[in-house]
C-alpha cells in the first residue's frame, strides 16, 4: 500500500501569518482610528479648541494617541488640568479636562502670575488683578504657563493651605494679601488693612473659619485695623 504524501506545513503557517499581519494593520490603520474627540470639563472653552490643544491627530491611529503627551499639551498654555483620557474603540477619544481655578496672583519678572491653590500657572498677565490675594513671600526661578511652580522650600504648600481653607470657609473675600515668608508664621493682610497671625499651616480650615466669623464681628462694630491672632 503506497503512502500518503504529506502536505507542506510551512507554507500553510506563512500565508496564515501573512493575512495575521494585514488583519492587524487593516484594523490599526483604517478602522481603529480616531474619528471623534469628545471633551469633558472644558467649560466656556470650544472643543475645537481644546481639540487642537491637544494634538490628537484626527484620522491617526488609536494606539498611538499618548496619555502623557495629550496631557502635557492640553495644560501648555494655563488655562486647563488634565484629568483623564479613555479611549473608546473603535474610533472615539473621550478627553476629560478641568478649568484651573484662579486663587492668588504672584509678581515674577515683570509678569503677574496667576496661581490655582497647587501652585500651577494658569494665566500671565502684565498688571496685579484687583480682585485676587496677592502672595509674598514665594520665589521661583522660573515660570511655564500650565507648570507648577518649582519652590520646594514648603512655601508653596503653605500657601496652597490657605487658599483651600479661605475656599472652604467663603473667606478669600476678606484677603488682600498672603505672606509665606515665613511658614512657621503665616499671616494674611485683610482689604481694611488688618493683619492676621495665622501661625502654621496646621489646622487651617478652623483657623481661617475663627478668622472669618471674627472680621465679620469687628467689621460690623467698625474695628478694621489692627492685629488679629487666631493661632
Amino acid at each position: 500500500m503506497r503512502k500518503r504524501k504529506k502536505q507542506p506545513v510551512i507554507p500553510l503557517i506563512a500565508a496564515i501569518a501573512v493575512l495575521g499581519i494585514a488583519l492587524w494593520l487593516l484594523l490599526v490603520n483604517v478602522v481603529f482610528v480616531v474619528r471623534q474627540v469628545q471633551v469633558e470639563g472644558a467649560g466656556e472653552i470650544p472643543t475645537a479648541d481644546v481639540v487642537r490643544l491637544s494634538d490628537i491627530r484626527l484620522g491617526g491611529p488609536m494606539s498611538r494617541v499618548d496619555p502623557e503627551q495629550v496631557r502635557l499639551a492640553v495644560e501648555s498654555d494655563g488655562r486647563l488640568a488634565f484629568v483623564g483620557l479613555e479611549r473608546r474603540y473603535p474610533s472615539q477619544i473621550l478627553l476629560s479636562v478641568r478649568l484651573r481655578s484662579h486663587d492668588a496672583v504672584i509678581l515674577q519678572g515683570g509678569k503677574a502670575l496667576v496661581l490655582d491653590s497647587e501652585g500651577y500657572v494658569a494665566q500671565v498677565l502684565d498688571r496685579l488683578p484687583e480682585d485676587l490675594p496677592y502672595v509674598s513671600g514665594l520665589r521661583a526661578s522660573y515660570y511655564l504657563p500650565g507648570r507648577r511652580l518649582d519652590t520646594a522650600d514648603g512655601r508653596l504648600a503653605a500657601m496652597g493651605a490657605v487658599l483651600e481653607a479661605l475656599k472652604a470657609r467663603g473667606a478669600a473675600r476678606y484677603v488682600s494679601e498672603i505672606s509665606v515668608e515665613d511658614t512657621e508664621d503665616l499671616r494674611i493682610i485683610t482689604r481694611t488693612g488688618m493683619t492676621v497671625l495665622l501661625g502654621n499651616s496646621d489646622n487651617m480650615p478652623d483657623k481661617i473659619a475663627w478668622m472669618a466669623g471674627a472680621l465679620a464681628d469687628l467689621e460690623a462694630r467698625g474695628e478694621i485695623g489692627g492685629t488679629l491672632d487666631v493661632f
